[in-house]
């Protein structure tokens, strides 16, 4: 079946979307609405939040496991902000610059933390801590994996202690996994550091680029070859070549990423 002059126009312009999408999927997320992106409104992650509203803003720092889902995990709870994934507990640091996540990886000091704006008129601190040991996903034995909790001010630490105690007594654990809430330590709040911009938002930008590559490598199969005009046999071709550039391109993309998108910001 030979594609119209308007299909073909609208096959080139899913294949530029696709493009920009794997190269620039940033951009991409753009096009989606606040909730679907899993931010606020008129927010950057690690930047002051805009909003039409007034809300009763606080900070809530915790160490959660690798930062990745947990800071998309808490993005669900009703009265999250943002979150922030970045680098904490290490209050002894004394470098003139900010961390970077191999100085993490290689260290017994550091924690990946994930900092979280939430609604005090519509989440109490406590119920937080409810959503922060549901979303953890700690590890046994690593400070940076560790499950932690860092209290920005006396009210959160005579909380989270009341939490913390509540929980060791009753001999509370999780019930997908058994994790224990005797495995949650509370520090003093220390500098917290947001991490390379790679690392914000990871999942929600990996769904997609590995959504559009799956879609692109089938293209490379062949998969558009039944509606393509049987006319032009070199199309396919074309059009296959087109969709590994495209690729290759992306792949290209994603290894630069970490040398381009690598700040580390010290939050106040």
């Amino acid at each position: 079946m030979a594609l119209s002059p308007s299909r073909c126009r609208a096959a080139r312009a899913a294949l530029g979307l696709a493009s920009a999408v794997v190269l620039f999927p940033g951009a991409a997320l753009g096009f989606l609405p606040p909730s679907a992106r899993g931010t606020t409104a008129g927010t950057v992650p690690g930047a002051a939040i805009i909003t039409s509203r007034l809300h009763a803003e606080k900070v809530a720092t915790f160490g959660m496991g690798c930062f990745w889902a947990p800071a998309e995990t808490m993005l669900e709870t009703p009265g999250v902000l943002e979150t922030v994934a970045g680098y904490t507990g290490h209050p002894e640091y004394a470098g003139d610059k900010p961390p970077k996540y191999g100085d993490v990886c290689y260290s017994r000091n550091w924690v990946e933390g994930v900092r979280v704006t939430y609604d005090d008129a519509v989440l109490s601190y406590p119920e937080l801590l409810e959503s922060f040991f549901e979303a953890q996903e700690p590890r046994y034995g690593s400070r940076q994996y560790g499950s932690m909790i860092f209290p920005s001010d006396e009210d959160q630490a005579r909380e989270a202690a009341e939490w913390l105690q509540r929980g060791t007594t009753e001999g509370r654990v999780r019930e997908k996994d058994g994790v224990p809430a005797e495995m949650t330590t509370i520090e003093p709040a220390s500098t917290f550091y947001a991490a390379e911009g790679y690392h914000q938002k990871y999942w929600e930008k990996w769904r997609v680029r590995l959504g559009v590559g799956a879609a692109l490598y089938a293209v490379a199969l062949g998969a558009l070859g039944p509606v393509l005009p049987a006319s032009d046999p070199g199309l396919a071709q074309t059009v296959a070549k087109v969709a590994n550039g495209i690729v290759m391109a992306g792949s290209v993309y994603v290894l630069l990423e970490r040398l381009f998108d690598a700040k580390v910001v010290e939050m106040r």
